[in-house]
């Protein structure tokens, strides 16, 4: 006897049976495949996989980040409770939460936010990034959890993956992954993952088997291979973003770059505990000058291509800005730090001595650039 060494792809969207009766337990008792907006044999596996590494219940995919995020909120709020979302979240949450009618939407800043949690109404629900994107901000998840038992958390991890961070394990109820870009890891897909509480991720896939937001099993399939490589990619890529960090650092001074590998950071001390080996991801950010300055770097790399998302083998970079946050009100980007002069760099497999030549280069040619203009 043998096996494949690759899980079967299984492509059909119809599944049939050998009776009726077979067919009508496959609809109440959920106990066969039997329409993949439902289930899949090839989807099933990876979720169960997913959940394995989140130390979950239970991983329901969805065919985007976006949808995840949008599933897990109408799963936890099914109870009533209010929405409470993290002041400084991806562009596109805060495009999701200001399109659809959440009634009594709360904001909660990372400063003071277990103390803030813990005084919310039984029921509520806590949406948090961590680390948020761009600024690699943190918050102590297990604390926070200890001190607010009474509220829902959903943690949208994509920044860490599992890899370096698992909330489920700490308390959170819900983790969020866009998983097109860590889990995938080669810009090949696009994905999403909810996992935790068995019977909230069973609410979830009711909302996703009504809406229609399934997975398709080739991108599925595609997303099992890239967990193959997970932890090899992300413990590089973290370890690169850790080296480029502190050389930005020391050209354009702390102040200007984030990421919780510097000590300069406000949660350097918090990511040493709650992340594995004190690594924070293959994402950071750093400020220039202004927008021009912004461009001129931008425009100068070679190695490092210009293009949104993360997480995957290739290094990318963006204007926040412009991109990420583009649709985010103005007076909100001025108010979370995500002015013309921010840059993300998405850190991608590449040697980090490769990755400097190519920034420190760019660097150059952006702030010779503004010296000029004076």
């Amino acid at each position: 006897m043998s096996r494949p060494v690759r899980p079967p792809l299984v492509l059909s969207s119809t599944f049939v049976f050998d009776d009726a009766d077979a067919m009508d337990r496959a609809v109440s008792a959920l106990d066969a495949p039997l329409y993949t907006r439902w289930d899949n044999p090839t989807i099933a596996g990876v979720e169960a996989r997913l959940a394995a590494l989140e130390g979950a219940d239970r991983g329901l995919l969805l065919s985007s980040g976006m949808a995840a995020v949008h599933l897990a909120w109408l799963a936890a709020t099914e109870g009533g409770g209010p929405l409470v979302v993290q002041e400084a979240v991806y562009g596109g949450t805060e495009e999701l939460l200001r399109a659809l009618p959440w009634p009594g939407v709360r904001r909660l800043p990372i400063e003071g936010m277990i103390e803030a949690a813990a005084a919310l109404p039984a029921g509520a629900v806590l949406h948090l990034e961590l680390p948020t994107n761009p600024h690699g901000r943190l918050v102590d998840l297990a604390a926070l959890c200890a001190a607010a038992p009474h509220v829902t958390v959903v943690v949208d991890a994509t920044f860490a993956s599992p890899v370096l961070l698992q909330p489920a394990r700490l308390g959170a109820a819900l983790v969020v992954h866009s998983a097109t870009k860590y889990l995938g890891g080669h810009h090949d897909l696009i994905a999403g993952l909810i996992a935790g509480e068995a019977g909230l991720v069973a609410r979830a896939w009711r909302w996703r088997k009504v809406l229609g937001p399934c997975l398709d099993p080739a991108a599925a399939e595609r997303l099992d291979r890239g967990l193959d490589t997970l932890e090899l990619r992300v413990l590089r890529q973290s370890q690169t973003a850790a080296t480029l960090a502190g050389r930005l650092a020391d050209r354009l001074g702390a102040a200007a770059v984030h990421s919780p590998s510097l000590p300069s950071h406000p949660d350097h001390s918090l990511a040493r505990r709650m992340m594995r080996e004190g690594l924070c991801g293959g994402v950071l950010s750093f400020s220039l000058d202004d927008g021009a300055a912004a461009a001129r770097l931008m425009n100068a790399l070679r190695v490092i291509q210009i293009g949104p998302s993360l997480g995957g083998t290739h290094s990318l970079i963006t204007r926040p800005a412009g991109v990420t946050h583009a649709n985010v009100p103005a007076a909100t980007r001025a108010a979370t730090g995500i002015g013309p002069g921010l840059l993300r760099l998405a850190v991608g497999v590449e040697p980090a001595d490769r990755l400097w030549a190519d920034l420190g280069a760019a660097l150059d040619a952006a702030l010779s650039g503004a010296l000029e203009h004076r």
